[in-house]
């Protein structure tokens, strides 16, 4: 497919996390520089470029042999990212509620998310579900949380690209999302912070036996 609209090493990068985050390139699937070159007619300096940008985002990883593939998450890796995310979120769960912070983005990104239709890829679905999570952190007001939050997106598309299964309905993951959002803005601390645990400890269940 063509790679255009900007630079050829960046359109690389673009289309190949597409094809991450949607599960058209497999977890453990290699990503040579022949075949990246050849598939996309581009040159192997561009490939090897791309893949370095690739493996900095988390999602290319060194394989044994030598090569880089699609990265295969253990149950330790996932375990370990929500352990560094699931706090992050309930702080930002706390200021929001505790500061009445204005949700007004979030809202939006929902909106977003359910306005997907029917046929949007699952990568599209990926996207939107961050934005949203994103939209939360920020409402808390921390620019420091604001810097260190983005540094996980990465993984955590990586990991929502593994459980599209989870999600039978192009609806369900809005539907959860407005779930989450509605006990956020309902102003009660205690039934905010369940329903963003429960919401992560939800989705560390759903992928853990799909690893």
């Amino acid at each position: 497919m063509p790679l255009q609209t900007m630079s050829t090493r960046d359109a690389l990068v673009a289309e190949v996390r597409r094809q991450i985050l949607s599960g058209e390139l497999r977890p453990g699937e290699a990503l040579t520089e022949t075949s990246l070159a050849a598939r996309f007619g581009v040159a192997r300096p561009t490939v090897r470029s791309a893949l370095q940008v690739l493996e900095s985002l988390h999602l290319a990883q060194p394989s044994p042999g030598r090569s880089l593939v699609v990265p295969v998450l253990t149950e330790a890796d996932v375990r370990d990212l929500f352990f560094v995310r699931v706090p992050l979120e309930l702080e930002a769960v706390r200021v929001i509620v505790e500061q009445n912070r204005d949700l007004r983005e979030a809202r939006r990104r929902l909106g977003v998310m359910t306005a997907l239709s029917a046929g949007a890829s699952w990568a599209e679905r990926v996207e939107a579900h961050t934005a949203f999570h994103v939209a939360l952190i920020e409402a808390a007001g921390s620019s420091r949380l604001n810097r260190i939050y983005p540094a996980m997106q990465e993984e955590m598309q990586l990991c929502l690209a593994q459980l599209h299964a989870s999600y039978p309905g192009p609806e369900d993951l809005a539907r959860e999302h407005q779930t989450l959002l509605d006990e956020i803005s309902s102003g009660d601390l205690g039934r905010a912070q369940r329903e963003m645990r429960e919401h992560l400890d939800r989705a560390v269940r759903n992928l853990i036996p799909r690893l």
